[in-house]
C-alpha cells in the first residue's frame, strides 16, 4: 500500500499549495502586478507569426479546439 504524502502546515493554520514548497522554490505573492509580468513576459516571447496562427474564433471555441466539442455559432 502507498502511503500518502502529508502536506507541511504554515503558520495560521494554513496548507501549502501542491508544488510549493517552504524551503527554497517559487515564493508566491498576492501581487497582481506580478502575475501580469509573468503573462506579459510569456506572451512577450512568442513570434508574430506564431499569434497570427491562431484560429479568430480561439476565445469563443476554446472548449471545441481544446476538446473536439461541437463549434458555437458565431
Amino acid at each position: 500500500m502507498r502511503k500518502r504524502k502529508k502536506r507541511q502546515a504554515l503558520r495560521g493554520g494554513r496548507r501549502a499549495a501542491a508544488g510549493v514548497s517552504r524551503k527554497g522554490g517559487m515564493r508566491l505573492g498576492n501581487s497582481l502586478d506580478s502575475i501580469l509580468d509573468i503573462v506579459s513576459e510569456a506572451t512577450r516571447q512568442v513570434p508574430e507569426r506564431d499569434w497570427a496562427r491562431l484560429p479568430t474564433d480561439l476565445s469563443k471555441n476554446v472548449d471545441h479546439y481544446l476538446y473536439g466539442t461541437k463549434k458555437k455559432e458565431k
